[in-house]
């Protein structure tokens, strides 16, 4: 999923909402002082582990996952052997792409550059209706988060041997990224999304189809990527 071109996407939503109070009046009332305590969630990832990966055509998405390893999807880099990155903090250097594995849309690129942050590795599957967080570059917007739940258990489809599917808002330049667990590890790679054909009709009157893109995603779930590591680790 590679931002190819400038895109400008504007939308504007108005909401209205009226509330009407009434006031009860009671006798001999004891008026007492109420102090609002605002509890802090916490932090789901770290957002400085984010990297963000451009190459000649296009750019992508990124997670670091320490000693200047950084897992992408394999589709970002394609068949070059260098590209750039960039941190949240806004520094720019190369990385070399050490692998690549088609069948599950997964690389491993690596940088002697400075990142900052780093994530840990769950080696697992995220479960059905798990709370998740990823971190992109939607659309060439650096380091956005966007949130949701995993919409459809582990499976083969597309081009890709397994993901899961997830409803969280998934465009192009978000491929790559990290998909965090609510305890900020890692649990899978984003590398889709489904495409929705709208049919309509050319200038000889003829059908035509324009695919959109719906809220659905694909993530490569963590278990995939650590055996990948694993594999390549031997």
């Amino acid at each position: 999923m590679r931002f190819y071109r400038f895109m400008s996407i504007a939308i504007l939503a108005f909401a209205i909402v009226i509330v009407g109070g009434v006031a009860i009046a009671v006798p001999n009332t004891v008026q007492t002082t109420i102090t609002n305590t605002i509890v802090q969630a916490v932090p789901t990832t770290s957002e400085d582990s984010a990297v963000k990966i451009s190459v000649a055509d296009g750019l992508g998405s990124g997670v670091h996952i320490g000693g200047g390893n950084i897992l992408t999807a394999a589709h970002v880099v394609g068949d070059q052997k260098t590209v750039k990155i960039k941190t949240l903090a806004g520094t720019e250097d190369d990385a070399a792409v050490l692998w690549v594995n088609k069948d599950y849309d997964v690389a491993l690129i690596h940088t002697d550059g400075n990142v900052s942050g780093s994530s840990e590795l769950d080696c697992r599957e995220p479960r059905f209706g798990e709370q998740l967080q990823a971190i992109g570059n939607p659309l060439g917007m650096e380091f956005i988060a966007s949130f949701g739940r995993v919409a459809g258990t582990g499976r083969q489809t597309g081009p890709w041997k397994r993901v899961i599917v997830t409803d969280m808002t998934t465009v192009m330049g978000q491929s790559g990224g990290g998909v965090f667990a609510n305890d900020g590890r890692v649990v899978g790679i984003n590398v889709g999304v489904t495409l929705a054909p709208l049919k309509g009709k050319n200038w000889y009157g003829g059908d035509s189809y324009t695919p959109t893109m719906t809220g659905f995603g694909f993530v490569v779930p963590a278990s995939v990527v650590c055996d990948l590591l694993a594999r390549r680790a031997s």
